[in-house]
């Protein structure tokens, strides 16, 4: 898709076709250890699930709500078991 982009707009394929980046041959060669990968995985930034959920007022009360009613629920379920 974006491969088409340049081909419909000959002025930005000359313009990049002009431009030249230089990439340090350091940089290419240069390979992360395990440990650099493991603390790099967990230095990212990562995305809050309940996210949506949180945002609205439903969402919001529903979160406070269900695990009380799923505690209940699962307290009535063990008493009538026994």
């Amino acid at each position: 898709m974006l491969k088409d982009e340049f081909q419909k707009e000959p002025w930005l394929k000359d313009s990049l076709d002009r431009d030249k980046v230089e990439i340090p041959k350091q940089l290419m060669t240069y390979k992360k250890s395990r440990w650099q990968r493991f603390l790099q995985y967990l230095a990212s930034p990562t995305k809050d699930p309940l996210e949506p959920i949180c945002t609205s007022s439903i969402g919001y009360t529903s979160l406070k709500i269900v695990p009380i009613v799923a505690a209940v629920c699962i307290t009535i379920l063990q008493i009538l078991l026994q």
